[in-house]
């Protein structure tokens, strides 16, 4: 299985400002990703509580992931909440995570689910794939959140455990897109949302615009 390796966007290696022991390199985080007996653990996941869903169809996860004296880190992506009409609509969904110390991204096939790279997923749809939609789109109008929104928070993380700051509180977030996904170390996360008609999706920032929003750990 590809091992991702952690990420910074000028593909340096990522300083990270530690509240206790000032910067260090992360260069070796994944290293320690394995039980007492040499084995590669796999993360479990379940979908975060959200009413929004990833887009399955859309291009690209943008991250953006900085040191200054706390983290900053967000994702923008193409997304949207379900409808009357039983239709998706388009939205832009900016997530911002508090305490985002530790980001890294990496690659999935366009036609493979994100268990596929790794990880064990939770609540899973178990019924025949035809039924699929339909499950899900009544699961989403009873609870008004997205059963499989492809925003997971991990329960067991091998990633976390290596990392240690247990005074942080740190959970493994996972967010997965056509063809990557990125992994945050954070405390929690919060969200906004813009509709998305047309035009370049990072310029849709105005907060008057804004939708939809909300805030969670899991």
């Amino acid at each position: 299985m590809h091992r991702p390796r952690p990420f910074s966007p000028g593909g340096e290696k990522v300083a990270v400002q530690r509240p206790d022991e000032g910067v260090r390199w992360l260069q070796d985080v994944c290293a320690a990703e394995s039980d007492s007996w040499g084995r590669e653990m796999k993360p479990v996941i379940k979908p975060c509580r959200v009413p929004w869903a990833v887009s399955p169809t859309m291009d690209g996860l943008t991250l953006t992931h900085m040191h200054d004296d706390a983290p900053k880190c967000s994702i923008v992506f193409g997304g949207g909440r379900l409808g009357d009409d039983g239709r998706t609509d388009n939205r832009r969904i900016q997530i911002k995570f508090s305490s985002g110390y530790f980001a890294r991204v990496s690659v999935k096939d366009d036609n493979a689910d994100i268990d596929e790279s790794g990880f064990t997923v939770l609540k899973k749809h178990e019924g025949p794939g035809e039924q699929y939609l339909e499950w899900r789109a009544e699961q989403w109008r009873q609870t008004g959140l997205c059963p499989d929104s492809g925003f997971y928070v991990a329960t067991v993380s091998p990633w976390v455990s290596a990392v240690g700051l247990k005074h942080l509180a740190l959970r493994h977030f996972v967010l997965a897109g056509r063809d990557n996904y990125i992994e945050v170390l954070a405390s929690k996360f919060s969200w906004r949302e813009w509709l998305w008609v047309t035009g370049p999706r990072d310029q849709f920032t105005n907060p008057n615009d804004v939708v939809g929003f909300g805030e969670g750990v899991e």
